[in-house]
């Protein structure tokens, strides 16, 4: 996301920002709330004005790219498709616009967006200043693949994009006769290897990971690289040494969550944001199951940690929870979140388009790893645990 200007404090501001992939529309999302104003270029379908001054009818419907103030009412963000809708009520007038007319807009990328809150918090600032931050988007390339099928991502910090799906019929080996399946096969891995080198940005990529069951993922390789070669690119040449193989149980998207939690990957994975929340939840699991009275969920459970003063290693949150209408809710999580900061504890905040996040979010989408164990601290506890999010 590129930062044209910002102006803002607890009392409000605008801000100008310039969105340039779906990463940014996600950051959008969490940054918009209900009410706020964006200013923002959008297309329209507007019917021709006759001399009464009035639309003609059955006349067809002309799109037209205006730009529009709207008064937010609600967020649609589509990560498939990779796009951002605000539906909202006109506040400025054109001469094909009415003034308080309802109107939905898709944020178009590399054009510029203003937003003016009233209220403008810490998380917000945090939202921009990461997004903001080329350091902060490493990004990495995955293909997940068995025989037949393969899914090309792209994982960025706050999501896992599918970017390409490819399936094919493969005949079964037949004995002493394996030349249609190898030929099927064949094809398959040139078409998923072509797809990869087409979907994903390789040179800026930080690390692309191929995965499969037994050892179909060095066979993928090997084909990438060939074509790679073929192309006589130097840049996208020096890129094979980002590639790297590991095994899954499965080709589907499933498999995504396995290869992350591998010690390979995690060592080469280890800047990265997606790679520390994974990494977090591994340890925050583990001592669930170990019963040790070091890891806790729930909102109470939470504040109760907290109240013990030093007590809090990471919180674990996810962005859910911070979306939301409820403007007290919304400050009651950044409360916290800036409780433990001054605790001594550290914040993770895990995006709920990732695996990790998903299962944090079945958890009340709140918990908590402590310094040390303290038992009886979700005793009593029984009624509800956490605001409800949107």
């Amino acid at each position: 996301m590129k930062l044209i200007s910002k102006t803002t404090n607890k009392q409000g501001g605008n801000v100008i920002v310039v969105p340039e992939d779906a990463d940014d529309l996600w950051t959008l999302y969490n940054l918009i709330s209900k009410n706020d104003e964006i200013t923002l270029k959008t297309y329209r379908n507007i019917r021709p004005i006759g001399s009464s001054g009035v639309p003609i009818q059955g006349a067809p419907a002309q799109k037209k790219l205006i730009t529009l103030t709207l008064n937010v009412l609600e967020l649609n963000f589509v990560a498939s498709e990779r796009e951002l809708r605000i539906k909202g009520r006109t506040l400025n007038a054109l001469p094909d616009v009415p003034l308080g007319s309802h109107h939905t807009a898709n944020v178009i990328i590399k054009e510029s967006i203003k937003i003016h809150k009233d209220i403008w918090d810490s998380h917000d600032d945090e939202l921009i200043d990461s997004s903001c931050s080329l350091a902060s988007k490493a990004e990495v390339g995955a293909i997940v693949l068995e025989e037949g099928v393969s899914h090309t991502c792209l994982i960025t910090d706050s999501m896992t994009i599918l970017r390409n799906k490819i399936e094919k019929s493969i005949p079964k080996k037949r004995r002493g006769d394996s030349s249609a399946h190898d030929k099927a096969l064949n094809t398959f891995l040139i078409n998923t290897s072509l797809a990869a080198i087409r979907t994903l940005d390789l040179i800026n990529l930080k690390a692309i990971i191929i995965a499969s069951p037994g050892t179909l993922a060095n066979q993928l390789m090997e084909k990438i690289f060939i074509e790679i070669d073929k192309t006589g690119n130097k840049d996208l040449i020096r890129c094979k040494s980002k590639f790297l193989t590991a095994v899954s149980s499965t080709g589907y998207l499933q498999g995504l969550e396995e290869i992350l939690k591998s010690p390979t990957i995690k060592k080469q994975l280890s800047d990265t944001k997606v790679q520390r929340n994974v990494a977090l939840f591994d340890e925050f699991t583990k001592h669930l199951n170990l019963d040790d009275c070091k890891a806790f969920y729930g909102e109470k459970e939470v504040e109760k940690a907290l109240e013990i003063g030093g007590a809090i290693k990471v919180l674990l949150i996810t962005d859910t929870l911070f979306k939301n209408d409820d403007v007290n809710k919304r400050k009651h999580y950044i409360n916290l979140v800036e409780n433990v900061k001054n605790d001594g504890g550290e914040v993770s905040i895990f995006s709920s388009l990732h695996d990790s996040g998903k299962q944090l979010d079945q958890l009340t989408g709140i918990a908590v790893i402590l310094n040390y164990p303290v038992p009886d601290l979700d005793d009593d506890d029984d009624s509800d645990d956490v605001y409800e999010s949107d």
